[in-house]
Order: C-alpha cells, then sequence, then structure tokens
C-alpha cells in the first residue's frame, strides 16, 4: 500500500503540472516557442563567371548577418560540385547583434571543365544563399604570354599575405604589391628560393620576363631581386638557360634559344641591399 501511495501521489504532482501548462480554455499543452536561427546568408556578387585553370579564378565574398539582438557564434558551410574547387568549405565567426562578416572564397575550376553553370550553395542554420558560377575554357593570351595558361604555378615557399597566383596574374603593377597582386617567398634570409610555371603539354619557351618590386617607395635597387637563373625542363632535368647578376630594374627581360619544354623555373639567389625576401610582381613566358 505504501508503494502504491508513492506511486498515486507522483501522478498526481505530474497531472497538475500537465494540467498547469494548458492554456485557458484550450485542451493543448503551451509549449514555449524557440526563437527561430538569426542569421542571414548572402553572396557578393550574386552570381560570378571564372576560367578554367588554377590561376583564372576569383574570389567572391560570403555576407553572415546577424539580425537577432543577441551576440552569437554562426556557422556556415559551402557545397560544390566537383567542377569547382573552393579554398574553404566550412566558416566560423563570431557575429555581435546587428553585425555582418563578410569572408573571402577563392573559387578555382580545373582545366578540361565543360563549359556550363555550376552553383555554390552557402548554408548556415536555416539560411541559405546560392551562387552561380559560370565556367568557360581559358583562352589563350592575345599577347603570348604562356604563364596566364599554365596548368599550375608553385614554388618554394609563399609568405601567408601573398598567393602563389599573383605572380602570374596579369598585374605588372609594383603599386598593387602585397595588396592584390605579387609574390613573395616565407624564407627571409634564406637562398635560394623558387618559382616554377607548368604546362599540361610542351610549350615553346625563348623568353621570360621577370618583373620584381620597384615603386618610388620600394625602388628595385634595394627591394627587388639581384641575383637569379632562368631554368626549363629539359629531358627530366633542369637546365640553366639564362642568368641575371647585378639587377637594379624592375623588369628583367631575357632570352635564349627557344626551348619546348613542360616547365620554367626562376631560381632566385640574392636581393638588394636590405631585402631579405625574393619578391616577383610577375613572371611571363613567350616563344620568343
Amino acid at each position: 500500500m505504501a508503494v502504491s501511495a508513492r506511486f498515486f501521489a507522483a501522478m498526481t504532482v505530474t497531472m497538475t503540472l500537465f494540467l498547469w501548462l494548458l492554456p485557458a480554455g484550450t485542451g493543448q499543452p503551451a509549449y514555449a516557442a524557440r526563437p527561430g536561427p538569426t542569421v542571414s546568408v548572402a553572396t557578393d556578387p550574386t552570381q560570378l563567371g571564372i576560367q578554367t585553370g588554377q590561376c583564372k579564378g576569383a574570389t567572391f565574398v560570403v555576407k553572415l548577418t546577424n539580425t537577432g539582438d543577441k551576440d552569437l557564434y554562426a556557422d556556415a558551410t559551402l557545397t560544390a560540385p566537383s567542377e569547382l574547387q573552393l579554398q574553404r568549405t566550412v566558416i566560423s565567426t563570431y557575429l555581435p547583434a546587428g553585425y555582418t562578416r563578410d569572408v573571402a572564397i577563392p573559387v578555382t575550376s580545373p582545366l578540361g571543365t565543360p563549359e556550363g553553370v555550376y552553383q555554390v550553395t552557402i548554408v548556415s542554420g536555416r539560411s541559405e544563399a546560392v551562387l552561380p558560377v559560370t565556367v568557360t575554357p581559358s583562352a589563350p593570351d592575345p599577347n603570348g604570354n604562356l604563364a596566364l595558361s599554365v596548368s599550375k604555378a608553385s614554388a618554394s615557399s609563399t609568405h601567408q599575405r601573398f598567393r602563389v597566383c599573383g605572380a602570374v596574374d596579369g598585374d605588372r603593377d609594383s603599386n598593387h604589391w602585397s595588396t592584390s597582386t605579387g609574390w613573395n617567398d616565407a624564407s627571409s634570409r634564406v637562398w635560394p628560393d623558387w618559382f616554377q610555371l607548368q604546362w599540361d603539354t610542351p610549350q615553346t619557351v625563348g623568353r621570360v620576363d621577370l618583373y620584381t618590386l620597384n615603386t618610388a617607395r620600394n625602388p628595385a635597387s634595394t627591394y627587388g631581386l639581384k641575383d637569379w637563373d632562368v631554368q626549363v625542363l629539359s629531358g627530366g632535368e633542369w637546365q640553366t638557360v639564362a642568368s641575371v647578376r647585378g639587377n637594379t630594374q624592375g623588369l628583367v627581360s631575357t632570352t635564349f634559344a627557344p626551348v619546348a619544354t613542360t616547365a620554367v623555373r626562376v631560381v632566385t639567389l640574392a636581393g638588394n641591399g636590405a631585402n631579405d625576401y625574393s619578391r616577383i610582381i610577375e613572371l611571363e613566358a613567350y616563344a620568343s
């Protein structure tokens, strides 16, 4: 009997609490509504066009906005088909109330990707944005610069403020250094360094133009490259086809007997004065 009494007492308390939750005049329990997510997702631009190739992509911005009145941490995931390659697929960030966080996302498309429109989808909670990306095959540079159609650009190291593709993006302007163009190695006071161009099929190369840092504030005579070798891959080995020593100019064009090759590289050996790094604004390669 004692057990039964305790059981009925517990049931009485439970029923009392249940009835207490019922709104007046209804037979349904009142559950507190949980607020929905307060993060909205958008992209800038709302559509994008790129060419195929490692260095022919573009960057879009994911905009995460906290539309609520409380600070929060937000996560977003990005998905795309294999025809698109995203530099990152997860975003985690702190969003104060009413604040918008802009996150830059580089996107590329591999060589050989069929022309078409592909979608990047960004989801944060219940909010979703879709970015259409139009992909077209890379076209040869009308001026004959083979470096703009490489299948791969690589380097011995790259400083975190720079991109490898910054030296093969068609921008020769030293005033854009470190903001939108150029390559800088990551090994201060360590030589040699190298920067390499690679193609899927053999290219005839007989001239290499190197633009090093050279502005009124940062002249090549103090901050530019001083010594380097130009090498081509031939018979599975690197062959030096040109050497530059004692340079103080922003542009040096080296010519040599045209060679059929799938790779060209510049091996940097020294900089001028206080220059502790290898700095290339633009590297170009031509048939002659």
